[in-house]
């Protein structure tokens, strides 16, 4: 069942103080609970987007639904986005956001970045889905919600959302994922995200955060690794690089987290359950006791 607050369609936003944009079901909490919590408590309005339903993960369903990658349908894929949105509420609730606060764009997962490059393509297809443009999985998608139908996955109507939403939010704060995160989906989010806040005239305050970095086989961002709540995040050498890779270290901004704060962030971690098979221990490795920005 759905988190109370929920009445059957898309909640379009009032004006928020501060917006996070994730690229999936998930991000938001990993790299900003603390930041929503704290952002709530003291009065402000929050808003969050997410702008794919997470609803291509072939590694892990594949494992979950014992099937090899060739044997999955689209209907498991959009199985897995109703999942994701539904745990996106959960964690939500965990950190006292309400469901009419958190937007789903549901663009294609794993087609961000082909999509922003291709800026006069037609519109890009999910080989996973089969989808070509926004649907409503758990709830109703924010183009259809706003314009009266799909939004085909492009380029164009990407940034008009974006756009959109800052224009009619009113942001002092925005907060993205870094464009040198490893995750292309990441890239795309922040390069979006920072081309949308031009176009509207944005002059408020932009921070980034990272969820991946260094190689994809050995999993080195964040560290240390595992539930540590009484710890900071570290910059350490792998491979003779510094991880994070392509940011300055220490970073612009680093927010500590109280305990109660800490304590909520993990129950909200633990929300999306869903990803554990093959990203528990990079969840969990989110707990730490600050929550870190690149500007």
């Amino acid at each position: 069942m759905l988190t109370a607050g929920y009445n059957g369609r898309a909640l379009l936003p009032l004006r928020a103080d501060v917006l996070v944009f994730a690229p999936h079901p998930d991000d938001e909490t990993l790299g900003t609970a603390g930041v929503i919590m704290r952002s709530l408590a003291a009065g402000l309005r929050v808003h969050v987007v997410i702008v794919t339903n997470g609803d291509a993960y072939e590694e892990l369903l594949s494992l979950v639904l014992r099937k090899r990658p060739e044997e999955l349908a689209p209907e498991d894929y959009l199985r897995s986005a109703r999942i994701r949105q539904q745990e996106a509420f959960a964690a939500a609730a965990a950190i006292g956001l309400p469901p009419s606060c958190i937007t789903f764009l549901a663009y294609p997962d794993a087609g961000l970045l082909p999509i922003y490059k291709a800026a006069d393509a037609g519109p890009f297809t999910s080989r996973f889905t089969g989808q070509r443009a926004t649907y409503a999985a758990l709830v109703p998608d924010y183009h259809r919600s706003r314009f009266g139908r799909p939004a085909a996955y492009t380029k164009a109507c990407v940034l008009k959302d974006v756009t959109d939403l800052i224009c009619t939010l009113q942001p002092r704060h925005i907060y993205m994922t870094n464009e040198a995160d490893r995750h292309p989906d990441h890239q795309a989010v922040g390069l979006f995200v920072r081309e949308a806040a031009e176009r509207a005239g944005f002059a408020g305050g932009l921070h980034t955060y990272l969820i991946h970095s260094g190689p994809v086989d050995d999993e080195q961002w964040p560290w240390p690794r595992g539930v540590t709540p009484t710890l900071p995040f570290e910059a350490h050498l792998y491979d003779g690089k510094r991880i994070p890779e392509g940011l300055p270290w220490p970073p612009q901004e680093r927010m500590p987290l109280n305990d109660r704060e800490i304590g909520r962030k993990l129950q909200a971690i633990l929300a999306y359950r869903s990803q554990f098979p093959v990203d528990e221990e990079l969840l969990l490795s989110f707990s730490k006791n600050e929550e870190i920005f690149w500007r």
